[in-house]
């Protein structure tokens, strides 16, 4: 088993987005090998960001991540199971284990972390007790532009090879309506360094 020195954490040939943050999937550097992490993850916090395609999770996260904390980004989740399991089709409740993985992982490097990741309010509890199991202090964050913003930039960013298809922007935009838990943001008139101030420093993350 090798050291966390030993282990490259990020997999640039499972990249499919153009954004900073790359797919967590941990790699000997003597053999090339799949690590499996045996570590568990026994505190720190997590701030979760949430929302509609367009709302601007994976930027802030970067913003967040060139500030120290270590990032998971919910897109590059999605690279990494299909990996895993082989398979081109993903269910959301596969996506839970993986990111208490890799949070296990990235708990040996610090124990500041940001998840960029629609999370439903069906699955809002399954994600509570993988951060209570860890003994993380917790918060989410739902970013909410005003649907036209959300359509707006997702048809303007590059982050992606193509444009996210309007009526996803619709079903999440719909989906994600929280009965408490979440702090809602709206960042229709902040600039994405704006939306990262106002979350490390009004909401206190």
């Amino acid at each position: 088993m090798p050291t966390k020195d030993e282990v490259t954490v990020y997999s640039a040939r499972l990249r499919r987005q153009t954004f900073a943050m790359l797919p967590i999937l941990p790699t000997c550097q003597r053999c090339g090998a799949d690590v499996t992490v045996t570590h568990t993850c026994t505190g720190g916090s997590i701030l979760v960001l949430n929302g509609t395609c367009g709302s601007g999770k994976s930027t802030i996260a970067e913003i967040l991540a060139s500030q120290g904390y270590l990032a998971i980004d919910g897109d590059c989740v999605i690279q990494v199971v299909k990996h895993k399991m082989g398979s081109k089709q993903v269910a959301l409740a596969d996506l839970v284990p993986e990111v208490a993985c890799e949070i296990d992982l990235l708990s040996l490097y610090g124990e500041r972390f940001v998840l960029s990741h629609v999370i439903t309010p069906a699955e809002m509890a399954a994600y509570v007790t993988l951060f209570r199991e860890r003994n993380l202090a917790y918060r989410f964050v739902l970013l909410k532009p005003d649907y036209a913003t959300a359509v707006a930039r997702c048809q303007s960013r590059t982050c992606h090879t193509s444009v996210t298809p309007e009526y996803w922007i619709r079903h999440f935009y719909d989906l994600l309506a929280f009965d408490g838990g979440a702090e809602v943001v709206d960042s229709t008139h902040m600039t994405p360094e704006e939306t990262a101030e106002y979350i490390l420093g009004e909401l206190g993350a």
